[in-house]
């Protein structure tokens, strides 16, 4: 487990982090999804990008 500061943590990061947390209290630690919201909230590329210019580095329209 990677310990983050959340102060210095964008919204996007740690909404994230907050769903990486939420699945893997319940287990669900073997979806896709769940492999996203991990690499994102410990600042990674995303393994899932998109098809917006800013991907990887950003998957939401409004940085935070």
């Amino acid at each position: 487990m990677v310990l983050i500061d959340r102060s210095t943590m964008t919204t996007e990061v740690r909404n994230w982090a907050i769903v990486a947390k939420a699945m893997e209290d319940q287990g669900a630690i073997h979806s896709q999804m769940y492999k996203r919201a991990r690499a994102l909230a410990d600042g990674m590329s995303d393994p899932m990008p998109t098809s917006f210019p800013q991907a990887p580095f950003s998957i939401s329209g409004v940085a935070g």
